[in-house]
């Protein structure tokens, strides 16, 4: 049995231990207990209807994505946690279509694409918030967007982070195709071109911004949320099968709500969680987790501040020529599953 008490702290076998266990006792309220220190039993709701399933998640693997990690801590009695760890978006959504997964954690922008290929899930709660990160070299002469006029910039394209690039050129003045050079880097890659020289530039991913700041090498240029993407960045999207089931969709909402107001109680980070996982779990130096922990957050709720900003990626990405034609918000944005209050 895996006992919430004992998250924090936790060596790296217990930890994985107990999610492969993927069992709890409780799914605590959004408000209940100390944020670093779950209160057993607080806030639990019986499921009659779910005892003895199995409920399937998948997240990225050392990653700021990462509360359905914590969903074992908080799932009702009876109810069992399985979570895998995927290192692509892509593949959690065709593993959600085959009915391997119940539910996974990964970006909107990649499930707006994979919509529009046919796939059957959708959104019905969030994961998490900002993570993005626009870096230049720390010797640099940049002090803002409009700077890098002629400058090379490494993106990972579509993405979230891409988005926000292409958001922050235009606020600037500057066309991505005459003004700037973009060269596709994967999201590792980004720090090692920037110090090479490489690159002038990258929209990265944390902790690849964190590490590339704190090691010196380089220096965050502008606050990359100002567009009307604003802070998205991943959300908890649910199976063609498992939206056929209400009170598992709404047992999902819940295990992300619990988990999130455990590291991100309120919408600000608990640093003892939080250093938990990105240095006890994850490995990460001392220096990166200090340097991501105010760009980085656990969410849950889908609600009009994150459905805006949803649009608003999809009104990019179709204006970028991602998609041909903005998704169906309604069939991919489900608030539902919502809890009252």
């Amino acid at each position: 049995m895996y006992r919430p008490g004992n998250l924090v702290p936790l060596s790296r076998r217990n930890f994985l231990s107990a999610l492969a266990a993927g069992t709890a006792a409780t799914w605590l309220s959004a408000c209940s207990g100390s944020p670093s220190t779950p209160t057993p039993g607080a806030g639990a709701e019986p499921l009659a209807a779910l005892e003895g399933r199995a409920v399937r998640v998948a997240t990225f693997p050392t990653n700021h994505v990462a509360a359905a990690l914590f969903w074992p801590m908080f799932a009702p009695p009876g109810v069992t946690v399985e979570v895998s760890t995927v290192s692509s978006g892509t593949e959690m959504n065709l593993a959600l279509e085959r009915g391997d997964l119940d539910f996974a954690t990964f970006g909107v922008v990649n499930g707006f694409t994979q919509a529009a290929e046919g796939l059957g899930s959708a959104v019905i709660g969030m994961a998490a918030r900002q993570g993005a990160g626009l870096v230049v070299r720390s010797d640099s002469p940049f002090t803002d967007v409009a700077d890098l006029r002629g400058a090379r910039i490494g993106i990972k394209d579509p993405s979230f982070q891409s988005l926000l690039m292409f958001g922050l050129l235009e606020e600037a003045g500057l066309d991505p195709q005459a003004d700037v050079t973009i060269l596709p880097l994967e999201w590792n890659d980004m720090p090692v071109a920037l110090e090479a020289g490489d690159v002038d530039a990258f929209m990265g991913t944390e902790p690849n911004p964190s590490r590339s700041v704190a090691t010196g090498v380089g220096r965050r240029l502008v606050n990359p949320y100002t567009t009307p993407v604003g802070s998205l960045n991943s959300a908890l999207w649910a199976s063609r099968a498992a939206l056929q089931d209400p009170e598992l969709c709404r047992a999902a909402v819940g295990l992300q709500r619990g988990a999130a107001e455990f590291l991100s109680p309120g919408g600000t980070n608990d640093p003892a969680a939080w250093r938990d996982l990105a240095v006890g779990q994850f490995g990460l130096e001392e220096a990166v987790y200090r340097e991501l922990l105010s760009n980085v957050g656990a969410v849950w709720k889908l609600d009009a501040f994150w459905l805006d900003q949803a649009r608003a990626a999809g009104a990019a990405m179709t204006s970028l020529g991602r998609l041909n034609e903005e998704p169906d918000y309604d069939a991919l944005l489900i608030t539902a599953h919502q809890p009252d209050g």
